[in-house]
C-alpha cells in the first residue's frame, strides 16, 4: 500500500457551502491544505475515504462581486474527512429571525463528531457558541455518529458523544438566543449506550 505522505496533495478546493439568498457560507482554506486517501479503513472512515488537514475558515461571500469576510478559522488540529470529493452541504435551520448552518466536518468517527453551528442574520454572518452554564462557553459540540441533532419547536437536540467506560450518554437541549448569539443550555437528560445501539447499527 502506497504511503499516504505520497499521496498527498496540496488542494485549494472549498469543502462546505451554506447557500443563503445573495451570500454563501464557504469553508475553504486559509492557507496550505492537503488532501489525501485515509488509506485504512477504521471507524474514522474508509480507506478510499479522503482526508483534508491545513488551516481552514469559513467565510461570507458575496454572490454578486465575490468579496469575503472571515466569520471563523477553525482549530489547528482540524481535519475533514468525507467519502467523496465534491463540497457538502450544510444543514440549515431556521431560529426566529436567525438562519442557523451546521457544519460537521467528518462523517463519521470512533466517539463524537464535531459540530460547529453559524447564524446569518440581517445580512450578517458569525459563529454561534453553545453556553452549557453561564461561565462554560462551547466554540463547537460533539455529536454522537449516525445520530444527527433534531430541531423540534424551536428547540435543538442534540446527542452527545460517546467513550469506552461511560455508563449514559447524554442528550442536550438547546434554545438559540439571538442577542448571545449562542445556544443556550435549557436541560440534559442521560441515557443508557443499549438504549441507542438500534440507531447506530444503521
Amino acid at each position: 500500500m502506497e504511503d499516504n505522505k505520497e499521496v498527498k496533495k496540496e488542494d485549494n478546493s472549498v469543502r462546505a457551502i451554506g447557500k443563503h439568498t445573495d451570500r454563501k457560507l464557504l469553508v475553504i482554506p486559509a492557507g496550505k491544505a492537503v488532501s489525501a486517501p485515509l488509506g485504512a479503513p477504521s471507524c474514522y472512515g474508509l480507506e478510499t475515504d479522503l482526508s483534508w488537514s491545513g488551516d481552514y475558515a469559513m467565510v461570507w461571500e458575496s454572490q454578486s462581486d465575490g468579496s469575503q469576510s472571515t466569520v471563523m478559522t477553525f482549530p489547528v488540529d482540524f481535519e475533514i474527512v468525507q467519502p467523496e470529493d465534491k463540497p457538502v452541504e450544510m444543514q440549515k435551520y431556521t431560529f426566529g429571525e436567525t438562519d442557523i448552518y451546521a457544519y460537521v466536518p467528518r462523517y463519521t468517527d470512533c466517539h463524537a463528531l464535531e459540530t460547529f453551528l453559524f447564524g446569518v442574520s440581517g445580512g450578517k454572518a458569525f459563529p454561534i457558541t453553545l453556553e452549557m452554564k453561564p461561565e462554560q462557553i462551547w466554540t463547537h459540540i460533539g455529536q454522537l455518529p449516525h445520530h444527527p441533532f433534531q430541531v423540534t419547536n424551536g428547540e435543538l437536540i442534540l446527542t452527545g458523544g460517546y467513550g469506552a467506560g461511560q455508563d449514559f450518554i447524554d442528550v442536550y437541549l438547546f434554545r438559540y438566543d439571538s442577542m448571545k448569539q449562542s445556544m443556550i443550555l435549557q436541560s440534559t437528560d442521560q441515557v443508557k449506550p443499549g438504549d441507542l445501539i438500534q440507531d447506530q447499527d444503521q
